[in-house]
């Protein structure tokens, strides 16, 4: 790209972020210049023979949103902000920042494997169930490989990510959202929005180093203890759903759709809470995503051990530390690992064993 076009390109970027009220859709109409480059330009005339103008230009817009820009926390830390990758914020040694033409090179590359992989039809296939039933914010399969890479936003540590579990859990959100394919697709869309917010978002933290409220994990600092990769949390919410399968009363011809579509294995032990170890159950999660009570809810979704707690998956936000938990199993855990908790209770169970057979306290 010539320079003054690219630096024309790049004041578009600066005003949008820098507009009161930031608006994806006027920097797509603005930003046409971006879209005439060699690799873009030749992504659209892919993407035009299958999706409709409104999903061509989804794609376009998400792809520019992902290389060009990041929603950090502000500095009152209580919601979040639109900016560009080289804004002053970045500027001294944060790993998350780029120069605009990093991004132009990211934005590119990223085109360019993405016409690549749409000659196979079964990745088309895949974008349609992205565009039809994304749920996370600005939904797309691009990832880092690596979150040690300093810095973390270039061209060599941006992927497109191909994951089987991925396109399981795209199967498995049509499965349950489609009203073509279950009526109470309405009561699963309550559900999803209570994983999306856990799955997705950090949570937040006003204290320590790295404060943050609701950013998308990918774009938290990748030294805090919130960060997570894109893919991870995909796999997040794909923990969480499948978790709701063993729940008690879960509808069984859901299971059975979902077997027969190779979506959905054997299912063996029923859910259960991980600190009371009370068994989970459906119909009580289903009354009250239909009759929601602000500030109340028997069952949350929770990290089993404190993301600051200490090293690996299990300390993580990662699958193997995340679950859906009652109401009394979060009151006792606390914040408390899993095993702190648990050895509690065994230390509490011991106690009262021994002070009841001494005759120091009565039964109840």
């Amino acid at each position: 790209m010539p320079k003054s076009k690219s630096k024309n390109l790049k004041d578009v970027f600066d005003d949008a972020v820098q507009a009161e009220r930031f608006s994806e859709r006027m920097l797509h109409a603005r930003t046409e210049a971006l879209r005439a480059l060699p690799h873009t330009a030749k992504l659209t005339s892919v993407i035009q023979t299958f999706l409709t103008p409104a999903e061509t230009e989804t794609i376009h817009r998400r792809l520019t949103r992902a290389a060009f820009m990041i929603e950090p926390v502000n500095d009152e830390v209580t919601s979040t902000k639109y900016d560009v990758r080289w804004s002053d914020r970045f500027a001294h040694g944060d790993p998350r920042g780029a120069k605009f033409e990093e991004c132009l090179a990211i934005h590119e590359s990223l085109t360019k494997k993405l016409t690549t992989l749409l000659a196979d039809e079964s990745f088309r296939t895949e974008i349609r169930l992205v565009l039809a039933w994304g749920r996370s914010p600005h939904e797309f399969p691009i990832d880092y490989v690596s979150k040690a890479d300093v810095p973390i936003h270039t061209v060599s540590n941006v992927r497109l990510l191909r994951d089987p579990e991925y396109q399981r859990l795209l199967g498995v959100r049509r499965a349950l959202l489609d009203p073509k394919l279950n009526p109470d697709g309405q009561l699963f869309e309550a559900i999803f929005d209570k994983v999306r917010v856990k799955s997705y978002l950090t949570d937040r933290a006003q204290t320590g180093n790295f404060q943050t409220n609701r950013e998308k994990r990918w774009e938290a600092h990748p030294q805090s203890p919130q960060f997570a990769l894109r893919g991870d949390c995909f796999s997040v919410e794909l923990e969480l759903i499948d978790q709701l399968f063993r729940f008690q009363s879960f509808p069984p011809g859901i299971v059975r759709y979902l077997q027969s579509s190779k979506l959905l294995g054997n299912l063996t032990k029923v859910a259960r809470c991980p600190v009371t170890l009370d068994p989970l159950d459906f119909e009580l999660l289903a009354q009250e995503c239909a009759d929601p009570t602000h500030g109340k809810s028997a069952y949350q979704v929770g990290h089993m051990n404190p993301l600051k707690a200490g090293e690996g998956v299990e300390f993580r936000h990662h699958r193997a530390n995340i679950s859906w938990i009652t109401a009394d199993g979060n009151r006792i855990q606390g914040h408390l690992t899993l095993k702190e908790t648990r050895q509690l209770l065994l230390r509490i169970s011991a106690n009262y064993d021994a002070l009841l057979k001494s005759g120091e306290i009565n039964a109840p």
